[in-house]
């Protein structure tokens, strides 16, 4: 085609510059698409290896972790029972029987003496008790055949002698009475030689037995 051609309707005019061909164009489109494509490949296989390799190390881990079954024991063989063999007796000769040492006959419990309580002088003069002559200031206490001074005097008694009461009380026969007022109090007594009379009570003090 000359340039005094009238170009066709349905082409566009290029300037040579500007004008490229078709197949540069779609090889540099191939080029510029090529490593995107293995770029994409590379990446899901590195995940997948990726995925590979982890689901390798929980397998190691649970193997690791999981109980080792025990193999099943052997059967055991059961032996024959080895006879016990009793031990021999030996026979030790028997020493002479010991006659029995003598026993000594049961010795008799001496009983301990008892320490004797001592008697208690009675706080009161009574009939079957003793008296002691006092406060005669040594003159003794006459002893007379009634209660009362107007009875004839018997016998005196020693101040100081125990005699035993076997009468009374009765009040004086003239009624004399002491400074406080009351009534003298008259006793049966009986003197050391036997004689008995009645003395006034307020030369008599209650009294233990005589010694001896």
């Amino acid at each position: 085609m000359t340039y005094d051609q009238k170009p066709d309707d349905n082409w566009e005019w290029e300037s040579p510059e500007r004008r490229r061909p078709k197949r540069l164009e779609e090889e540099e489109t191939a080029e510029i698409g090529f490593p995107i494509v293995w770029v994409l490949i590379g990446g899901l296989a590195g995940l997948l290896t990726i995925g590979l390799v982890g689901l390798g190390v929980v397998q190691i881990i649970n193997k690791r972790s999981a109980p080792t079954p025990t193999p099943p024991g052997l059967p055991t063989l059961a032996l024959p029972a080895t006879p016990t063999v009793a031990p021999a007796v030996v026979e030790t000769p028997t020493s002479a029987p010991v006659a029995p040492a003598p026993t000594q006959p049961p010795t008799a419990e001496v009983a301990q003496p008892t320490a004797t309580p001592e008697p208690v002088a009675p706080t009161e003069i009574q009939v079957g008790g003793y008296v002691q002559i006092v406060d005669t200031g040594g003159a003794g206490l006459s002893l007379r055949a009634g209660p009362g001074t107007n009875n004839a005097r018997l016998i005196v008694a020693d101040e100081g002698a125990v005699l035993p009461v076997i009468g009374g009380p009765k009040e004086d026969e003239q009624g004399e009475t002491d400074e406080a007022g009351n009534v003298y109090l008259w006793w049966l007594l009986r003197n050391t030689d036997g004689t008995e009379g009645w003395g006034r009570g307020d030369f008599l003090a209650p009294s233990l037995p005589p010694e001896g």
